[in-house]
């Protein structure tokens, strides 16, 4: 049985191999998946000096990407995909979704929309690293092993730790601008008109989440009242991929695609 299409979209600072485990379970169970390396991003990127037209990607340009690839892989007759969005790719779940191109989203720790305040310590720590970092938009920044170690992979055996960051690239400093700078940024680029998202999603974060905290998870499940459901998994971080609680995950989210998005 072919249930259909899924689009999974990776975070920051990796690539679609992320969604390895989680692929081989939505198979199994009839789905269809895609996972595309957003532009300059994938294992031909890692170890390796950024590409030069990195810095030039923004939101906007990952979006356009994305919107060709769900062009690419839906005929005219069949609905649009469901997206499944980590991190970064959750905030661009959200956006395309507004934009009509998708029939249910998974947003796993989501990057909040433009207008969404820091609600913790270490969301307001990591603003501040980048502000003392200078101007983000005409550089790419290379992945930094102790913070994602601290941040984000911290529920990982240390022993995977480093074959995780091997395969970790450059990302766009426009990109984490946009994102985590919002309120500088005048175009508004991380906007989503929430009241245009109008399928089905399902909002899952971590109760150890540094970088989107159960508490950006809920706000981001406020902003579409009576279509999202938020669920806070105990003793999950931010990477979710390698993590103890990676089959937990992978289980609720195929379960519910199975219920709500058919």
């Amino acid at each position: 049985m072919n249930k259909g299409d899924i689009l999974l979209l990776h975070g920051a600072f990796v690539g679609g191999w992320v969604f390895e485990k989680l692929r081989g379970e939505l198979s199994r169970r009839g789905w269809k998946t895609h996972a595309p390396d957003l532009p300059f991003h994938g294992s031909a990127f890692a170890n390796a000096a950024p590409h030069p037209d990195l810095h030039r990607q923004g939101l906007a340009e990952y979006r356009n990407f994305l919107t060709a690839e769900i062009e690419r892989i839906t005929q005219p007759s069949q609905p649009a995909p469901v997206v499944i969005g980590h991190s970064l790719g959750g905030l661009l779940a959200q956006q395309l979704a507004a934009q009509n191109l998708a029939r249910a989203a998974v947003l796993l720790a989501p990057v909040a929309p433009w207008g969404t305040l820091p609600h913790t310590r270490w969301e307001l720590e990591t603003v501040y690293g980048l502000l003392k970092s200078g101007s983000l938009t005409h550089k790419a920044m290379a992945p930094d092993f102790n913070i994602a170690a601290a941040y984000s992979m911290d529920r990982i055996p240390a022993a995977l730790q480093r074959d995780i960051f091997a395969r970790m690239v450059p990302e766009s400093g426009r990109v984490l601008f946009e994102t985590l700078l919002w309120w500088l940024d005048w175009h508004a680029a991380s906007h989503v008109s929430a009241h245009r998202v109008q399928v089905p999603l399902l909002v899952l974060g971590g109760s150890d989440d540094k970088v989107t905290p159960p508490s950006t998870c809920r706000a981001v499940a406020r902003r579409y009242p009576g279509r999202a459901v938020f669920r806070e998994i105990p003793e999950l971080s931010h990477f979710i991929f390698g993590e103890p609680k990676e089959d937990e995950v992978i289980a609720m989210v195929a379960d519910w695609l199975d219920e709500h998005a058919l």
